[in-house]
This record gives structure tokens, C-alpha cells and sequence, in this order.
């Protein structure tokens, strides 16, 4: 059958949207997405036809076909919104899932913000309209001894605004190796050209010395910033400028340092073992004017960027009419609000991130051990799943080369099946992401709430029935 012939088997769009499976789909506001919809599958198949991929013989069939097709297309939109992940990778602050998870308390603080009015910005007392941002500034100051603080939608917004603020029309320097690329393929260097007048790239990638940041004040300087590396370290030969020098460096001449630490570092967690980094209490001990980080990070909030620093440079960066461009939401004020009573009470249980922080290598096993053993008696299989010593991570650019030790999970499979699995694992639900090296699959616990490990049984189970045909991991 040659291509205009099955060319002119295509159905109208108003025949399809006629049909009587559709008609559930169409609302007043719908009906436009469902003809667009309909339009990209008629396509499709026109595509198809003109490449020679082979259509239906029938025009019936082919009409069939398409309405099938838009059916399942308007079901995934129908059901378009974040599903849930069990993480069972070890990696806690997970970017593509979303980063921190927060505890009960957070998550209600949150709920209630979302249900109902709160004062957001007025004072019960007085009837008087308030700063929206007045709790949390009076619960990091006292935590971190900072003398203000400042709270906005992200810390890269934290950062543009800071840079902004002090040079629009001047000039910002920062050493050529802190000049990161964050999470989406953007670059610090374009964030920066955006925020400010010029950009003076400073030392090179490995050796960035004192005299180099003298230099760029000399050249007109107005702010100085050093960036925290997050997820990498440049060993072997290299200088780089302690922030202390540079805060020393940056009062002789009267001119303001920000460092942008990105973590976000409250608890002294050196006192458990994890070490590599510093506190936001030390940092800001230095004397520097401005320091920045996420608050989804290792703070273990909801997305935010969060400013510490003097009272003057704060109060400038707040005058500064971007502050309302980037302000942050009620949603996440109510969860910062709450997860800063818990450092203040000291609670820290109740933070998911401190649990997955610190857990302990012995209660990693014993749950590993645990889990293998009922994997072992469910699927009727024995050699193949064993524990064995690994190691997971914090993630999210927070101490980038500190990896924490964990036990894991493996599960050896057949050649090519191993990623075959975590596909269908992906699509389970909820979906379940795991580790996968070579024909071997891996799961940290570490990530994963006890009430989680039933469902990565099940999911496991089926998944493996459905590769093997029933069949046992030895077959």
C-alpha cells in the first residue's frame, strides 16, 4: 500500500474527539489540551507512515490505534504530579528526589500553614503588619550568633542577591577554581554576570593566592566571594585562600566578603564522626560580612537560602527590591520555623537527615542482615543475596569527600538483568530506586524508613518474577 493511501486513513480530529472513551477526559477547561493531544498522535502516526515504519492495513484499525493512544495520553496527564520514591541508594540529600526529608512535626507545621490562615505577617497583639520572616530570623541569630539574617527562595537566589546588591554596577572577584556548575547545567560565572557590573576571575583552577584578591581590589573590586566546591576537591598542587585571610583582606580595605557555604552545617557533627567541614557558628566567627546556604541540604528544611551576617550588610541586601522578588513562602517558613525549634530544643531525632547522618554501622547491618534474610525466604533462593560492606553518601554538595560508611545489600543477577530490574523497580509503586554495578543490584538502607522495607520486598519479588518467569535467582 503505498504512503498517500494510508496517508488519507487518518482520522479527522473531531472524529476522534467524538468517541465515546474520550468523553470522560473533556471538561470546559480540558477540551483545548485533549484536541492538542489528539493532534500530536495523528501526527505521529503521520510520521510514522511518511518514514515507512509500517500503520494498521485498516482504516478502522488505525483509528483504533490512535484513540488508544490518546486515552493513555490523557491518563498520564490526568495523574501528573510528584509520585513517592523509596531511596534506596544511601545518598541522603538526593537532589532529583527532592533533597532533605522532613520530620512529623515539619511536615504538620506545613499542613496547617497550607490549610488554613496563619500570621504570616501580622502580630496578634498589636494588629500591626510584621517582617513575615521575624521567627526564623530570631531563632538563627540565636543559634548561630549571627547578628541577622535573611531567609529567600534558594541559596544560587541568596547568592544573586547578595552579589547584586553590592556589585550591581561594580565589580565582584572570585577565584577561577570555585567557579562551580550547580545542579541543571548552570554555571556560577552566568549567575554572576547577571547579578553584577563585571566579573574578576581570579588565580587559576588550582593555586588562588592573597595577592590575587589585593589585585582585584586594587582593579575596583566592590565585593569579594568565595564559593564552597560542594561536590568536588582539586588535590596535589594547590593554594587556596582560607576565608579567614580573606576576611582580614577584605576589612583593611573596607569592603565586604560573602561566602557561600551551600550546606548549611548547624550541628557540630565532627562530634559524631563525620568531619571534612566546618560549622556555620566557626564560619561566621571570622568575621565575615555575609554567609549563605541551602536550607534543604544538611539543615534538613525545605527549600530556601538562607543569609547570615552583620546587621548592616543584611539590612542592605533586605532594602535591596529583589529581596521581594525572591522571597520565600509561607510553606517553607513554617517548615524552617519548625526544624530550628528542634535544634534550638535540641531534638535532633527528630530530624530525618541527623538519623540517616548518624547511623550507626552496627544497626545498618543488623537491619541489612534483616532484610537479605526475608528476600532469601520469600524468593526461595540462597547464594545469590548476601551483605556485604559498602559505602553511601551525603549528597548534595555536603562534605563531597566524606563518604559514610554503610552495609549493602547485593543482589547478583544474570548478565543484563540487573538494569532490567531497576527499570521495573522505577516503575513500581511506589517506585524504588536502587544501585547497580556491573550484573549486581545494591541497597543501602541507610535512606530507607523502616516501614519502607516491606514494600522493597514486594517490589523486589515481583520485579523478579516477572524477569525469571517464576523461576529462582540460580535458574
Amino acid at each position: 500500500m503505498d504512503i498517500q493511501s494510508s496517508l488519507k486513513k487518518l482520522p479527522s480530529v473531531e472524529a476522534v474527539l467524538e468517541n465515546d472513551r474520550l468523553r470522560e477526559f473533556i471538561t470546559p477547561l480540558s477540551r483545548r489540551g485533549v484536541i492538542r493531544i489528539i493532534r500530536e498522535n495523528i501526527d505521529h502516526h503521520r510520521k510514522l507512515i511518511l518514514r515507512g515504519d509500517g500503520s494498521p492495513a485498516g482504516k478502522n484499525d488505525l483509528f483504533a490505534r490512535i484513540v488508544e493512544d490518546t486515552v493513555r495520553s490523557l491518563e498520564e496527564v490526568s495523574d501528573l504530579r510528584q509520585k513517592r520514591v523509596i531511596n534506596a541508594t544511601g545518598v541522603i540529600l538526593h537532589t532529583n528526589l527532592g533533597r532533605a526529608l522532613m520530620g512529623e512535626e515539619a511536615c504538620a507545621a506545613v499542613r496547617e500553614a497550607a490549610s488554613g490562615y496563619v500570621d504570616l505577617e501580622m502580630d496578634m497583639s498589636s494588629g500591626q503588619r510584621v517582617n513575615r520572616m521575624r521567627r526564623v530570623i530570631r531563632l538563627l541569630t540565636l543559634l548561630t550568633g549571627a547578628e541577622d539574617a535573611l531567609v529567600v527562595n534558594n541559596n544560587a537566589a541568596a547568592v544573586f542577591l547578595a552579589v547584586n546588591t553590592y556589585a550591581r554596577k561594580g565589580r565582584v572577584a572570585i577565584s577561577r577554581g570555585e567557579l562551580v556548575e550547580i545542579g541543571g547545567s548552570f554555571r556560577l560565572p552566568e549567575i554572576l554576570s547577571a547579578a553584577a557590573g563585571e566579573v574578576l576571575e581570579i588565580g587559576t583552577t588550582n593555586r588562588t593566592h592573597l595577592e590575587d584578591y589585593a589585585r582585584a581590589l586594587d582593579e575596583g573590586a566592590s565585593l569579594l566571594l568565595k564559593v564552597h566546591t560542594s561536590n568536588y576537591r582539586v588535590v596535589g598542587f594547590t593554594n587556596q585562600v582560607s576565608l579567614k585571610e580573606l576576611v582580614e583582606l577584605g576589612k583593611s580595605r573596607q569592603v565586604p566578603v560573602i561566602y557561600d557555604q551551600g550546606s548549611g552545617i548547624i550541628y557540630p557533627y565532627a562530634s559524631a564522626g563525620i568531619e571534612g567541614e566546618e560549622d556555620i557558628q566557626s564560619l561566621l566567627e571570622t568575621g565575615v560580612d555575609m554567609l549563605s546556604f541551602s536550607a534543604d541540604k544538611v539543615l534538613g528544611s525545605a527549600q530556601a537560602g538562607i543569609l547570615l551576617g552583620g546587621s548592616t550588610p543584611i539590612a542592605r541586601l533586605r532594602s535591596n527590591h529583589l529581596s521581594r522578588v525572591l522571597r520565600v513562602d509561607k510553606l517553607s517558613l513554617a517548615a524552617l520555623e519548625q526544624v530550628l525549634i528542634h535544634y534550638w530544643r535540641g531534638e535532633f531525632d527528630r530530624l530525618p537527615v541527623w538519623r540517616m547522618m548518624t547511623a550507626d554501622i552496627d544497626s545498618l547491618r543488623i537491619r541489612a542482615e534483616h532484610l537479605a534474610d526475608r528476600l532469601r525466604s520469600g524468593l526461595g533462593k540462597e547464594g545469590k543475596i548476601s551483605v556485604v560492606a559498602g559505602e553511601g553518601s551525603i549528597g548534595g554538595g555536603s562534605f563531597p569527600i566524606n563518604p559514610l560508611p554503610s552495609m549493602l545489600i547485593r543482589i547478583n543477577l544474570s548478565a543484563g538483568m540487573a538494569e532490567k530490574l531497576s527499570l521495573l523497580l522505577r516503575r513500581s509503586k511506589p517506585a524504588i530506586l536502587v544501585r547497580i554495578k556491573g550484573d549486581s543490584l545494591y541497597l543501602d538502607l541507610r535512606t530507607v524508613d523502616e516501614d519502607d522495607v516491606k514494600l522493597i520486598q514486594d517490589g523486589l519479588e515481583e520485579g523478579l518474577r516477572i524477569l525469571l518467569g517464576g523461576s529462582d535467582l540460580n535458574g
